[in-house]
């Protein structure tokens, strides 16, 4: 049996509060690596920049296909492609394999 009119708004009213909770505490943040102000990455390294985020994700979907993880960021150089140090010599044998 559906309840009351006032037991549905309450009801819509919960969802609606358990939503925005959600969407503020989880976002939608920025994609792939963020550089801190001195522009260091953490423990990532730069194998490859292009001006345009299109040729990076190119790059990385070629990465992917060679199994070596890699991820995008963006400064003022242009679009970087950030892989870990083990995997350095790999992507960029990879990326000239091209």
């Amino acid at each position: 049996m559906v309840g009351s009119v006032g037991e549905i708004f309450t009801a819509i009213a919960v969802v609606i509060l358990l939503a925005g909770i959600l969407r503020y505490t989880f976002g939608t943040g920025p994609k792939g690596a963020v550089p801190s102000d001195d522009g260091d990455v953490g423990l990532l390294e730069t194998v490859a920049t292009v001006p345009t985020r299109e040729a990076a994700e190119v790059l990385a979907a070629r990465l992917a296909r060679e199994k070596v993880r890699a991820t995008i960021a963006h400064d003022e150089a242009g679009w970087n492609l950030l892989v870990f140090p083990r995997d350095v010599d790999d992507a960029k044998v990879a990326l000239r394999a091209s």
